[in-house]
């Protein structure tokens, strides 16, 4: 059988943080009245435009949580964990100021807090104390589910929850433990599908959704959990995408995605196929929607399953024929993206019989 590459990216190790002094130290007026601030010094320097003459504290942090995330879009690792660093390093002074005056934070700070820790505990897989990471998180976004009534960010505090427990799932020691976490997320992403209903996002609804079934199937490929808990997974990641097959293309891939994941649970370490008849099934109806796929990502699974399904051919030349398409769909691939070494070996191979 063809082997899927599913090991995770590497990540990169948290940075230090400066004191907030050298912060104020560092603050500019722009002319619109937003705060500039650099605060680190050299390779770590970190520039974020924080809110107007109006904002409060939240604000502010809210203004070095966004750019975290603006850093991670654009694959600046570095950059994202020094600012989720400083995230965390202003709530906890934050919340040291509210014990002081006996004030109570908004839900907005607790979401922030905990996704923050969430970030860096996901961003440093090296990290000593991850667990403890993940548990701050889970703690201080459940401080913020507790407290947020029907605030129109609850759909991120719920899927920042279900996020967590995935990471808690993935890092569980025992198959039952595994099992609870996935349990968990699962069932804070059914509150957070129902949440975004309620905010009314438009257009947003679907990308959400899709971008959750995205993260639920990856982790379910990570070969970081036990088999039965991959396989809940999956099975929501299957369920919720066929509720959206008919919307977009995207939605078609993630399906054809889990229908891979559930033959892929078929074949034992031996690469022996428990049910051949199931198995055939499920590539057959994941191959019919990646049909009129045009994206690497599409052509690269339509590849991968069409060398499996002609593993499972008792006719040879039939057998030969899904290897024939194989090439085929690798080729179209090759002119859309990089294709894994593999595959190239598969090509090479099959033509050079």
């Amino acid at each position: 059988m063809a082997e899927k590459d599913s090991a995770a990216p590497k990540r990169k190790r948290p940075l230090g943080l400066k004191a907030r002094s050298a912060k104020k130290a560092n603050t500019q007026v722009s002319e619109q009245g937003a705060q500039q601030v650099n605060d680190f010094d050299d390779e770590n320097t970190a520039t974020v435009m924080l809110r107007g003459e109006d904002a409060n504290e939240i604000d502010e942090l809210e203004g070095i949580f966004d750019s975290a995330l603006e850093a991670l879009s654009e694959d600046q690792d570095e950059k994202a964990i020094t600012l989720l660093r400083g995230t965390i390093h202003e709530s906890d002074r934050l919340l040291r100021l509210s014990d002081t005056e006996n004030t109570q934070l908004e839900p907005r700070f607790y979401f922030i807090y905990g996704s923050a820790l969430y970030g860096l505990a996901e961003l440093s897989p090296e990290i000593d104390d991850k667990d403890m990471y993940l548990e701050l998180a889970q703690h201080r976004l459940e401080q913020a589910r507790e407290t947020m009534g029907e605030e129109p960010f609850a759909w991120r505090v719920y899927l920042g929850l279900a996020k967590v427990h995935m990471e808690i799932a993935a890092e569980a020691d025992s198959e039952n433990s595994a099992c609870t976490g996935a349990q968990q997320a699962l069932e804070y992403l059914n509150q957070t599908i129902s949440a975004l209903k309620k905010a009314q996002i438009g257009e947003t609804l679907n990308s959400e959704i899709l971008a959750a079934i995205d993260l639920v199937l990856s982790l379910a490929d990570s070969q970081r959990l036990p088999d039965s808990a991959a396989a809940k997974l999956v099975g929501w990641g299957e369920s919720n995408a066929r509720l959206l097959v008919e919307t977009t293309d995207d939605a078609k891939y993630l399906l054809a995605r889990a229908l891979w994941l559930r033959a892929s649970a078929l074949i034992d370490d031996s690469d022996e196929i428990s049910d051949k008849k199931e198995f055939s099934r499920l590539l057959t109806e994941a191959t019919g929607l990646l049909g009129k796929t045009e994206s690497c990502d599409g052509l690269l699974l339509l590849g991968e399953i069409e060398i499996n399904l002609g593993n499972v051919q008792d006719d040879e030349s039939d057998m030969e024929n899904m290897y024939k398409q194989a090439v085929a769909t690798f080729r179209r691939a090759q002119a859309k993206g990089e294709v894994p070494e593999q595959f190239i070996q598969f090509i090479d191979d099959f033509e050079n019989e």
